[in-house]
This record gives structure tokens, C-alpha cells and sequence, in this order.
């Protein structure tokens, strides 16, 4: 922790010390209590997972199924040998499930339950992965070796690990007797991550035959580690909503001419100053219901100073705001952000262009629009080209139709509510030693998709993942623990085997 921060939590405790409200203050702290499921928790019964297990799943490592942005560009044959692979693998899951391909490679199954009149319940993945060009691996990325422990493959955190989980967990089940009591639907797409249709589809699909899930589980949070506030044990995050997203093309019109006479007001400087303005000056924090319940969980888990200052957000709120600032996880929690992420200017190296151009990559947060986060930064831009001295029209800021954007999603519900009491008790029984939080996820999923059918949408892999492993997610180097990913069998093995209890 920084000495600076400590210094403002220090000064905010004194601050609230020398005046007339310490004692309801300090009440407030040791009230403050971690958070705890309703019901009794909820185990895999004593099922782990073998080496099998790990075994099979290197075999769906080692497929790659790498997605891409032109569909025309995509290697097939991976795709096309992925459902047989799944059924030599898993022929108890196969001969008790029904399958419906959806979009040629995306998977739609279904588990019949005891009743099914019930509303089902649906989860979720993909089975795509990001290319690995231009990465400097130690190990073949689709080798799926197992190096110290870990299994090295893309794909092995995102998100082939909850796959292979899920189909250890139902053929384990199946094999035991067990018939869930009420339908289990489980959806994989084959173009996630290049923000394909096959999602939205699944969802018409469902929606054609009068299905509705009561709930859905899909990537987002994770059991994580090596949380923020100076909390020492690993934290279940549930995402409960997600972010919007939209990209946004900035372009800034002047005179091109030779790079011996540069002004001040050339294309690329005025571009420079305009996506500098936008990037450093993102809207005021905002602290929601769900961030409040992160926060509080985060704080009933930490140490007495952060106890102090996170249980009186009422008066805190400024001083937590520049405590989350300063960690790039928290730091987008509060508001909607705007990451620069591609410029381009002239294609000599001594012509000054006429034209340049640039790319905001914009989540947005669930208490604002995409129209409104467009609105701030063209308001930006018009400041920068008042301070420049040039007329607003020099920049124009507009949507990239050409990437699929999307709102933020609906927040599900989490107070007091019986399916994310049951998500609780799975982590309870799995990860005793773990904390329980909503929060809302940064980055997009498939689920936003299933929030038209489903009010309750959340977002849980039910994994541990490190710090390391959160930064190496569509990086090179992409591993999981062996330990860790028979672990996350027994969650999924747990929320399938109690859905008795769901309700």
C-alpha cells in the first residue's frame, strides 16, 4: 500500500476522531461483518476430480479454435472435430443431453430435468479463443503442457477451463443416477471473442420456443486473489452487470504540408491534445448499490483503518474515490472509461497528414448510455479546439458502426435474492475461505445477450485466479493450476448436484 494513501486514510480517521460523530463512526466499523450465505453451504459431496480429468482436458486445449474478426480468415477444421471431441470424451453427457447447433459451430444442450415446467437454468461459455501471432510463448500455446504444476494453453483460463468443468461435473452426475430437478441448458459459443452472432441467436432461438432461464451463469468474475484494500483472503466476485462498450473514431481535419514547417495546430498535435483531454478527464465517480456492496465486503475483510473509512461512506465517499484511483481494477469501477488504444497520422516519415486519426475503446458504466459517454467526449474535443484556438469542426468524434457496441446490462439482483444466495452457498462449500461480493464486470460477455429472456444474468467462473493469472488472459504465457482447475470441477459439480435448493 502506498504511504500516501495511508497517510490520507490515517488523516481521514483523525478527522473523524477529533469530531462529534467518532463514536457512531467507530459503530458503524465493527458492524461491518463479512458477508455470509442464508442457507447451510452447498459441496460436491466428495466428488474430486483425477487425473482423467486433466488429461481430457489438454485433449480440448490442444484443439484451436481460433476465432477471428473475418469470418473468411477462420481455420475450420478445429471447429468442425470440437463436437466430436466433446462427445468421445463426455458419452454419458451426450446420450442423456440433446444438442442443437447453432450458427454451424455454436453449442446449445440440454439436460432434461425431473420437471420441466420449471424454469431452467442456463450456463455458459465460449469455446473460441484469441489468436496467439505476434506473442513470445515459453511453451507451444496449444501444447497444453503441464509445466510446474500448470497447464500452459491459450484457452485454459478463457474460458475452455468452465467447458471442461462443467462436462466433468455432468458426467460424473450422470453416472451417478442424478436427474437435475428441473432442465439445464448449456450454451458454448464459437465466436465470443470477435463479439459473433451466435449468442444473440441461442437467445432467438430460445425465445421462438418459450424459454426462459431463471437464472444464467456465465464467464465475468472469478474467485479472485490478490484482492485490492489490503485484503488477505481470495474474494468470489459475481458480476451482476457489465459495462457497455463502444469504440469511437476521432478524426482531426488541417492543413497537411512538409514536416520543415510544423504549427501547433498540425493534425497530429491537435489530435494528441484532443484524446490526451478526453483520457484524463473522464465524468465524476459514481458510487452504486453494487459497488457499495463490493466495497463493503472488501473493507469487513481488510484491516480496522479501512473498516473505518469504507463502513462511513456517507462521509468517505471523496477520500475513497482517490483511494480506488489509484489501482486500475477500482479505478474503473467508478465511472466510465475511455482507453486510447490505436493512432494514426501520416504515411511519410517527413509529411505532416491532413488527416489523422484515432480509437477510444469506451466502456461504459451501468448508470450511463452510450449516447451519454459519445456526449462527453465531443464536448471534450470542442474544449480542446476552443483552448487551440480552431474551430470545433477540426474534430469530429462518431461511433464505429463497423464494431458491434452495446449498452451496459441491467443489474440482477443480489440483496436478499434466492438465486444469488445459492451461488453463495456453491462458493461456500467449494472456497470456504473465501469472501462473497457483487460487483459490475469491466469487460463484455455473451450473457448481456440472455439478459432480454433472463432477469437474473451473473457472471461467475468458478476458478481461482490469481492476479498473475487475471493479467495473462488473452496474453501469451496463458496457464492454469492443475490444483486450481480440479477445484473448479468440484463448483460446478456442486451448483449442478443442489439445484433442489435453488429456490
Amino acid at each position: 500500500m502506498r504511504a500516501r494513501t495511508v497517510g490520507k486514510i490515517a488523516a481521514a480517521i483523525a478527522g473523524i476522531a477529533a469530531g462529534s460523530l467518532t463514536s457512531a463512526c467507530a459503530l458503524n466499523a465493527a458492524r461491518m461483518k463479512p458477508s455470509r450465505p442464508k442457507g447451510s453451504p452447498l459441496g460436491s459431496d466428495g466428488f474430486t476430480a483425477g487425473d482423467g480429468a486433466i488429461e481430457r482436458f489438454q485433449e480440448l486445449l490442444r484443439i484451436p479454435t481460433v476465432s477471428r474478426d473475418d469470418p473468411a480468415l477462420v481455420d475450420r477444421e478445429p471447429f468442425e472435430c470440437w463436437v466430436p471431441t466433446l462427445r468421445r470424451l463426455y458419452p454419458l453427457t451426450f446420450d442423456a443431453c440433446e444438442l442443437t447447433l447453432v450458427d454451424e459451430f455454436g453449442i446449445l444442450l440440454r439436460w432434461p430435468g425431473a420437471d420441466s415446467a420449471l424454469d431452467p437454468v442456463l450456463m455458459m461459455a465460449h469455446h473460441d479463443v484469441v489468436p496467439v501471432e505476434g506473442q513470445q510463448w515459453e511453451h507451444h500455446p496449444f501444447g497444453a503442457e503441464v509445466i510446474d504444476g500448470e497447464i500452459w494453453a491459450r484457452g485454459s483460463l478463457d474460458t475452455k477451463c468452465i467447458i471442461g468443468a462443467f462436462f466433468e461435473a455432468t458426467e460424473h452426475l450422470i453416472g451417478q443416477g442424478y436427474v437435475p430437478p428441473r432442465d439445464v441448458w448449456f450454451f458454448s459459443s464459437n465466436a465470443e471473442e470477435v463479439s459473433g452472432p451466435a449468442a444473440r441467436d441461442a437467445v432467438a432461438w430460445l425465445r421462438d420456443r418459450g424459454i426462459r432461464p431463471y437464472m444464467v451463469l456465465d464467464e465475468g468474475g472469478a474467485v479472485a486473489g490478490d484482492t485490492p484494500l489490503g485484503v488477505k483472503v481470495p474474494v468470489a466476485m459475481v458480476g451482476v452487470s457489465e459495462k457497455g462498450h463502444v469504440d469511437l473514431s476521432v478524426t482531426v481535419s488541417a492543413d497537411g504540408g512538409h514536416a520543415s514547417t510544423p504549427k501547433d495546430t498540425d493534425a497530429p498535435r491537435l489530435l494528441a491534445r484532443v484524446c490526451e483531454r478526453i483520457a484524463a478527464n473522464p465524468d465524476m465517480p459514481c458510487f452504486t448499490e453494487a459497488l457499495d456492496a463490493t466495497l463493503a465486503e472488501l473493507a469487513s475483510r481488510s484491516n480496522v483503518l479501512y473498516r473505518l473509512v469504507f463502513s462511513n461512506l456517507w462521509l468517505t465517499r471523496p477520500l475513497v474515490a482517490k483511494i480506488m484511483a489509484a489501482n486500475g481494477e477500482t479505478a474503473a469501477m467508478l465511472r466510465t472509461t475511455y482507453a486510447l488504444t490505436q493512432l494514426e497520422g501520416s504515411n511519410a516519415h517527413n509529411v505532416l497528414p491532413p488527416v489523422a486519426r484515432a480509437n477510444f475503446n469506451v466502456r461504459v458504466a451501468p448508470f450511463e448510455s452510450v449516447a451519454d459517454a459519445v456526449a462527453r467526449a465531443r464536448a471534450l474535443a470542442a474544449e480542446e479546439c476552443a483552448a487551440s484556438g480552431v474551430s470545433p469542426d477540426h474534430v469530429t468524434i462518431e461511433v464505429d458502426e463497423a464494431i458491434p457496441y452495446t449498452e451496459p446490462a441491467p443489474v440482477s439482483p443480489f440483496e436478499d435474492d434466492a438465486a444469488f444466495d445459492y451461488l453463495h452457498r456453491c462458493v461456500a462449500g467449494v472456497y470456504p475461505e473465501a469472501g462473497f461480493a457483487p460487483y459490475v464486470q469491466n469487460s463484455c460477455t455473451d450473457s448481456r445477450e440472455f439478459n432480454a429472456i433472463c432477469d437474473r444474468v451473473y457472471r461467475f467462473c468458478g476458478f481461482e485466479y490469481s492476479g498473475e493469472a487475471r493479467s495473462l488472459i488473452h496474453a501469451e504465457n496463458e496457464r492454469i493450476g492443475v490444483d486450481v482447475y480440479l477445484r473448479g470441477i468440484e463448483f460446478y459439480a456442486a451448483f449442478l448436484r443442489h439445484l433442489d435448493e435453488l429456490e
